[in-house]
C-alpha cells in the first residue's frame, strides 16, 4: 500500500511542476506586453511633441527660417526650407555652412511686417537689413521683400507643414582643371572628380547651391598654385536667381617652386658626389666613358694644370686605355635659374616642365697616370612636375 501512494506521489509531482512552469510563462508574457505597449505610448509621445516643435505650422515659419539661416551663416537648413515635392532637402548639394558663415554681404537681421494667408497659400513679407559695408549694390537698409509659403500635406499625424515654394536656386559653379581642392570664403573645399556636374578632361566644373551673400574663389594657402588671374567674387542676392560660373586659371606658387628647386638641388648634390668620372643618370666626362673606357672623339676642352698655381694649364690630349683613374672629384660651377612652363605635350593642365634656357655646369677634377685633369662639364636639367595643388610628382634627369 506504501508503495502505491509512492508511485502516486512520482506521478503527480511532474505534472503539479509544469503548471506552476505555464502560470509563471504567463505571467511573464503579460509584463512582456505591458512593457512593450508602454514603450509604444513613450516613444509616440515623444515623436509627437518633436514633430510638434521641429514642423514649421505658422505661414510665416519657413521665411523666419530662411532669413535666420542667412543671419547664422547655415545654408544648409536655409534651403530645407523650400519645398522639395515632400521629399525633404537632403542638403548635398549646398554649400557647406562653414564657407557660407564666412560669406560676407549676408542679411544681419530681419523683421516680418505681413502674413497674407488663403487657405494652404500665404503672402509673407519681411524687411532686412545688412551690416554696416555689406549692403550691396542696389540694396537698401530695411528693404521688403515678399515670399510665397504653400502647405504641404504629408503622411503621417500632424506631418502637414508650411514651406516656400517656387525654389529656384541659386548657383555657384566652378570651372577648375583637376586640383585636389579650392578654397570658398577661405574656407577649403575638395573638389572630387564624382562631384563634376560637368566633366572636362581630369578636369570640370563644380557646382553648389548658395543662399544670398558675398563669395570669393581661390586657391588654399599653401597650396602649390596661385590663381594665375584674380576671379571676381561672385554675390547672390536675395532674388533673381541664377547660375554663377567662374573659371580659374593656374600658376604655380612659391611653394610649388621651392619643392621643386629643393629636388633639383638634391639631385645635383647626390651627382657632385659621385666619385665616378661617368656616373649613371649624372652629367660625365667628356673623355671617359663608365668603366672608364676611353671616348672615341674627344673635345679640346680638357686641361692638364699643375699643382703650381704659377703653371700654365695644357690641352690633356686623348685618354689612354688602361689609364690610372684616381682622385675624382665633381663641383657645381653653375645652375641657371628655374623657371616652370606648362608642358604642351600633354594634356593636362596639371603638368609642367622646367625651361631649359639654359644648362648647368660642372668642374670634374681627377688624376689620370698622376697628371691632374680638369673638364669643364655642361649639362641639361630636365625637369618634369605634376601636382594637383597639394603633392607634386617631381622627376629631375641631369643627363
Amino acid at each position: 500500500m506504501a508503495e502505491a501512494k509512492d508511485k502516486n506521489v512520482w506521478t503527480v509531482l511532474p505534472k503539479l511542476v509544469a503548471m506552476g512552469d505555464r502560470e509563471r510563462a504567463r505571467k511573464l508574457r503579460r509584463s512582456l506586453w505591458l512593457w512593450l505597449i508602454v514603450v509604444v505610448v513613450v516613444v509616440t509621445a515623444v515623436g509627437t511633441v518633436v514633430n510638434l516643435m521641429t514642423v514649421d505650422r505658422d505661414p510665416q515659419d519657413p521665411v523666419e527660417n530662411w532669413l535666420q539661416s542667412m543671419v547664422d551663416g547655415r545654408s544648409r537648413q536655409g534651403l530645407a526650407t523650400f519645398s522639395t515635392g515632400g521629399s525633404g532637402y537632403m542638403g548635398s548639394s549646398a554649400l557647406p555652412n562653414r564657407a557660407y558663415r564666412a560669406a560676407e554681404g549676408r542679411i544681419d537681421r530681419f523683421e516680418i511686417t505681413g502674413v497674407q494667408a488663403a487657405g494652404t497659400t500665404a503672402e509673407i513679407t519681411a524687411r532686412v537689413w545688412w551690416a554696416d559695408g555689406e549692403i550691396p549694390e542696389g540694396g537698401v537698409q530695411g528693404e521688403e521683400h515678399t515670399w510665397t509659403a504653400v502647405k504641404e500635406r504629408r503622411t503621417g499625424p500632424f506631418n502637414d507643414h508650411w514651406v516656400l515654394s517656387k525654389h529656384q536656386p541659386d548657383v555657384l559653379s566652378v570651372r577648375a582643371p583637376a586640383v585636389s581642392s579650392i578654397a570658398i570664403n577661405g574656407v577649403n573645399q575638395r573638389l572630387k572628380p564624382r562631384d563634376r556636374a560637368v566633366a572636362d578632361g581630369n578636369g570640370g566644373v563644380w557646382s553648389w547651391e548658395a543662399m544670398p551673400g558675398r563669395f570669393t574663389v581661390d586657391l588654399p594657402e599653401g597650396s602649390h598654385y596661385v590663381l594665375a588671374q584674380p576671379v571676381e567674387p561672385v554675390v547672390v542676392g536675395l532674388e533673381d536667381p541664377a547660375v554663377h560660373e567662374v573659371a580659374i586659371e593656374l600658376e604655380p606658387s612659391p611653394a610649388l617652386w621651392e619643392e621643386v628647386d629643393d629636388a633639383i638641388r638634391d639631385e645635383v648634390d647626390d651627382c657632385m658626389s659621385k666619385t665616378s668620372v661617368a656616373p649613371e643618370g649624372c652629367p660625365s666626362s667628356q673623355r671617359w666613358a663608365e668603366g672608364e673606357v676611353p671616348m672615341a672623339e674627344v673635345p679640346s676642352g680638357a686641361m692638364v694644370t699643375p699643382s703650381a698655381a704659377t703653371a700654365t694649364p695644357t690641352p690633356a690630349g686623348s685618354p689612354t686605355r688602361g689609364a690610372s683613374i684616381e682622385d675624382v672629384e665633381w663641383e657645381l660651377v653653375s645652375r641657371p635659374s628655374l623657371w616652370l612652363i606648362p608642358d604642351d605635350d600633354t594634356a593636362s593642365r596639371l603638368d609642367w616642365k622646367a625651361s631649359e634656357h639654359n644648362t648647368a655646369q660642372a668642374r670634374l677634377t681627377y688624376l689620370e697616370d698622376g697628371r691632374r685633369i680638369e673638364e669643364l662639364i655642361d649639362f641639361p636639367v630636365h625637369v618634369d612636375v605634376t601636382s594637383d595643388g597639394n603633392s607634386a610628382d617631381i622627376e629631375v634627369r641631369l643627363d
